[in-house]
């Protein structure tokens, strides 16, 4: 019952009322400021009743941490001003009988600044091959983990089986596991699934400029 009623408070302060202003610090890098509705259980609080600022700030974190992304803000990289935690408020739900009933959380307004990463269609990045199937590759790029890039989508390049597999080029270019890829994003879909919810990229290497590269000791996009 309290891991479903965590679960519960969870969603209301994930996706519950709130307000976002943001401003684009680059296509994909943002600048967000959003009011989060934070859950704190009363065993945290102290016996004085007064709950320091850094038990809201740790549950903030969790929080964050627990959803990783969401379709308006993207991916949470990290929090650069916590601007105000105003009071808290008893959580009550209804039971069965339609009575509302105490929980045994509290939940806090806390406003903060943070940066973000959402995905853009035409934006081009650069991506590590995790995976090589016989009708296209998963790359990994950032936050992002589900970059698929189909064979559709790769000009010229052959599918070449074998116990490590890869797709090979006219101009003998290798797109393999663990090699640099630079891509332009396709397409993006946000996928509110029950087990994950997540970005799905589809990407693309139709274009001057794009395909295998060399990092020289970088891994990928750095944020």
């Amino acid at each position: 019952m309290i891991f479903e009623n965590r679960k519960r408070l969870q969603s209301l302060q994930l996706w519950g009322s709130g307000r976002k202003i943001g401003r684009t610090r680059d296509s994909m890098l943002c600048d967000l400021e959003i009011l989060f509705y934070v859950v704190v259980p009363m065993k945290d609080i102290k016996e004085s009743g007064q709950v320091p600022g850094s038990v809201v700030i740790k549950h903030l974190l969790d929080h964050l941490a627990c959803a990783r992304v969401t379709e308006d803000c993207g991916y949470f990289l990290r929090i650069t001003k916590v601007k105000s935690i105003g009071n808290g408020k008893m959580y009550q739900e209804k039971i069965g009988n339609g009575k509302l009933e105490l929980s045994e959380y509290i939940i806090f307004p806390v406003t903060f600044c943070f940066h973000s990463f959402l995905p853009k269609t035409g934006e081009v990045l650069v991506g590590i091959v995790i995976k090589v199937v016989s009708n296209g590759v998963f790359l990994k790029c950032g936050p992002m983990k589900f970059v698929y890039l189909s064979v559709r989508k790769m000009p010229n390049y052959n599918y070449v089986s074998g116990e490590k597999p890869f797709f090979l080029c006219d101009d003998h270019s290798r797109i393999e596991n663990e090699v640099a890829v630079r891509f332009v994003v396709f397409a993006v879909r946000w996928n509110n699934g029950a087990v994950a919810r997540d970005f799905n990229i589809l990407a693309s290497i139709e274009g001057d400029c794009l395909g295998p590269i060399s990092l020289n000791g970088l891994d990928g996009l750095e944020l």
